[in-house]
């Protein structure tokens, strides 16, 4: 049993019963510093169970329920996330018998800088690889221990100043722990992080009042789910069968891949980021390899320079780097060249592919994992057995031949000279990683055929399955008598670029753009119509639903005319998925069947002989609200962009001011698109914002992709991106928008978070904005003075918001006027 499930079995009380957390707490530390486990050298396996979890659970009053373990996020992996529902910090766990070495005369302190604890080799490996996972996701504190030593830093503070610059808190055993609890509790534990006690000692600031509650919060049923009717649920079928992203299914047709792929490269007409700003998201990729970089695509086409280093990679010995972000189509773009564009280059090739977003998270042996898949893979799909008998003696027949020139030749004895050969073959069988690369040899060398290896998505693994990844596909390109492809994002390309395994190497790269997304959309949506029409709903979903062939068709029409004709339905989609197609297509499956769009009403019009036009409200609501009945932030691809961290109104319009200043940066004349945080930070204090509240909002433009954060300048510099370009110039003056917003986002004014509370009628709807506007006109006040000087101007804004509110109320008038005149007691 965990020592942590054993709290509670000796617990202090306050006078009148109550536990004292506080007391009970240090005890518990007590009970632990006899810990068998202390001083054991255990592994880190056993180390989490015994030391970090009592530390965490029993001594800091943490929750099981509040951390997860093994946590998993764009490829990485961490061994706890603590705190719900945002994360508070990431702890990284070593085995007790790695220790974290500090210089001597500091033994005791524990305000010590980081560059200090760096100097041992132990500590400065687990700080830089806590402080990855921290910057990835975007968490404030990273901490590392080895149950019996704790180490405490702001990881991910991008304020100017660089994290592994700052100061750490550190303990350095378990006796400092308890010797100086209060010093242990008023910094790491549960009522500790709600206060940010910590923040404020490593960056040795004062306190500022935390943010009122959100209307949210005295909700009783919030978040709540949005009911469907039986149509729209039938209709979120069709989003599963042929919207959601199907390039992953191991059974992909060809006809799939030859409808729905979009070529890559051409830059968006809809993009509210400039193409310079585009371009240069892989401009520094260049710089990094040398011989420098070719796009996969070419004016006319897929780049010729591709194909040619498809059949001399074997030559050259080291693999092709196919270089994109996360759902810019990666795989399609693979699939749809082994299948058409190389189809004729390839005729001659065996595929091996190996995606690694569909194999099981733990691996051991990855080679032999590796060597498992493509064996299966050669048999299943080209018929080759690599183990039959036949095949095996003629893969190593010259071993043969030489066998029977030895002194086991002799055929005297038939019986011992065949027991011996089988036991010579059987020594080259048992290295199965180098018997498949014998066997591949012997393929070509009888029919001409030569392997194309493809490991992809590979980036959705942890930093060191990475790794081991690159490793083996630079084994297997030296070796191996083929062709291999990797598919990896830019920041996995260039932080294994800078201390891992690509730096040993020379490497061969191409980079994918993504597809304009309004032209995935619209053949994903005439691919789904053309498989209705040819099969019928019969021969598509299961039987007994409430939509026939006619209306199917009719709603795919709908939705076809929209993305073809409709160009701020355009802009919408492709601005907010950022040029990732699996979010354009996850947003295209929300609407589908979704709650907020009536369906039937829909189909009413078709059958009247005409095409529905899609509002956007209605597709904003969508993607907004998702499956919930209100706002959540923690399941929406949608950021609120009125959220505050502290009791100050004027914070309201912080990040979206954060936003527009990077923009009007990044797009400055001579710029590379990417802007200095210490250029942010210098802006934002200059309008009175604390260096705590900048971080706040940084924080969380990075975790919703408004900025996308590098570490390629000192300090850290951001990249405005299209998401957080199209939410602060027009996602923030639509009322659909705001009124979802007004739910959570805390009011500073107490009379005015009185009079906001939970309504559901479009009419009190439209009140319930119309204060919440004017609330946030009082709390621009402060900087109207010198409005016309900012990139963001919120009373403009609010003009438009205004017109939109009104538009919003005219139509309910309106639609409340023709319900009431179809009524049969309207006319008397």
């Amino acid at each position: 049993m965990s020592t942590w499930m054993r709290i509670g079995a000796n617990r202090s009380l306050e006078p009148g019963g109550h536990v004292d957390p506080y007391a009970n707490a240090r005890e518990e530390l007590k009970g632990l510093l006899n810990s068998p486990t202390v001083g054991s050298g255990a592994n880190e396996d056993t180390t989490r169970l015994h030391l970090i979890d009592a530390l965490l659970f029993s001594c800091l009053g943490w929750k099981p329920q509040e951390t997860v373990t093994e946590d998993h996020h764009n490829g990485t992996y961490v061994d706890y996330a603590v705190g719900t529902p945002a994360t508070h910090f990431i702890l990284e766990a070593k085995k007790e018998g790695i220790t974290f070495s500090l210089p001597p005369g500091i033994v005791g302190r524990h305000a010590i800088s980081v560059p200090t604890l760096l100097e041992d080799e132990n500590t400065a490996k687990a700080i830089r690889q806590v402080l990855g996972y921290c910057q990835e996701r975007g968490v404030p504190i990273g901490i590392i221990s080895n149950g019996h030593q704790l180490v405490a830093f702001f990881a991910s503070r991008q304020d100017g100043v660089p994290p592994l610059k700052g100061n750490a808190l550190v303990f350095s055993s378990l006796k400092e722990m308890h010797d100086d609890f209060p010093t242990l509790w008023g910094h790491l534990s549960k009522s500790a992080f709600a206060t940010r006690s910590l923040q404020r000692y490593l960056l040795g600031r004062k306190p500022q009042i935390l943010a009122p509650e959100k209307l949210s919060n005295s909700i009783n049923n919030y978040p709540g789910f949005r009911r469907r009717t039986e149509l729209e649920t039938d209709l979120k079928m069709l989003g599963q069968l042929f919207i959601q992203d199907l390039e992953h299914e191991k059974q992909i047709s060809d006809e799939f891949v030859r409808d729905c792929y979009c070529a890559s490269g051409a830059l968006s007409q809809y993009s509210m980021v400039s193409r310079e700003v585009l371009r240069a998201r892989y401009a520094s990729v260049a710089d990094a390899v040398a011989g420098g970089v070719e796009q996969v695509t070419a004016k006319k086409g897929l780049n010729p320079k591709l194909t040619v280093d498809m059949v001399t990679a074997a030559l050259s010995r080291r693999p092709i780097i196919l270089l994109g972000d996360v759902g810019v189509g990666k795989s399609m773009f693979l699939r749809h060249l082994i299948r058409v564009d190389a189809k004729e280059v390839l005729v001659k090739s065996i595929i091996l592919y190996v995606d690694f977003i569909r194999e099981p998270v733990f691996v051991t042996d990855l080679p032999m994992y590796i060597t498992d898949r493509m064996t299966e893979q050669l048999e299943a799909e080209h018929g080759i057995d690599i183990q039959e008998r036949g095949f095996v003696r003629s893969v190593y027949n010259k071993e043969i031949n030489r066998f029977k020139r030895t002194i086991f030749g002799d055929d005297s004895d038939p019986a011992e000279y065949r027991k011996r050969e089988l036991g010579m073959l059987a020594g080259h069988l048992s290295n199965e990683f180098e018997h498949l690369r014998r066997s591949l040899e012997h393929i070509k060398a009888t029919s001409g055929k030569s392997p194309l290896v493809i490991l992809d998505n590979i980036d959705q693994r942890p930093p060191e399955f990475q790794e081991s990844i690159f490793e083996s596909a630079h084994s297997i390109a030296d070796s191996w008598p083929g062709t291999v492809f990797v598919s990896i994002r830019p920041g996995t390309f260039f932080q294994s670029r800078a201390h891992g395994a690509l730096a040993a190497y020379q490497t061969r790269v191409f980079t994918i753009a993504p597809a304009r997304t309004d032209q995935v959309v619209s053949k994903r949506l005439e691919y789904a119509r053309n498989k209705v029409v040819e099969s019928g709903v019969e021969g598509v979903f299961p039987e007994n639903l409430s939509i026939d062939d006619g209306d199917l068709i009719a709603y795919l029409d709908a939705l076809i005319r929209a993305f073809k004709i409709d160009g701020e339905l355009k802009s919408l989609i492709d601005n907010m998925s950022g040029g990732n197609t699996r979010t354009a297509l996850l947003f295209l499956f929300t609407f589908i069947g979704s709650g907020y769009v009536s369906t039937q009403r829909v189909l009413d019009v078709a059958s009247s002989g005409k095409v529905y036009t899609v509002p956007m409200h209605e597709f904003i609501r969508a993607i907004v609200f998702g499956d919930y009945d209100y706002f959540n932030p923690e399941a929406s691809a949608v950021c609120n962009l009125f959220d505050i961290s502290t009791n100050d109104g004027r914070e309201h319009f912080l990040l979206p001011s954060i936003l527009a200043h990077s923009q009007r940066i990044a797009e400055s004349a001579g710029n590379d698109g990417l802007v200095s945080a210490a250029s942010i930070y210098s802006f934002c204090q200059g309008l009175g914002f604390s260096q705590e509240q900048i971080g706040a909002q940084l924080d969380r433009a990075t975790k919703k992709n408004l900025l996308r954060f590098s570490d390629a300048l000192d300090g850290g510099s951001y990249q405005p991106t299209s998401v957080g370009s199209y939410l602060y110039r027009k996602m923030i003056h639509s009322f659909s928008y705001v009124d979802a917003m007004t739910v959570d986002t805390p009011i500073v004014d107490p009379s005015i978070r009185r009079s906001i509370g939970d309504v559901h009628t479009i009419k009190e709807r439209v009140q319930r904005t119309k204060e919440f506007r004017a609330y946030l006109d009082s709390q621009w006040v402060p900087f109207e003075t010198t409005a016309s000087e900012l990139p963001f101007r919120w009373n403009e804004v609010s003009l438009m918001l205004a017109d939109d509110i009104a538009d919003a109320e005219r139509k309910a008038q309106g639609a409340a006027q023709r319900r009431a005149e179809s009524s049969p007691n309207f006319w008397g």
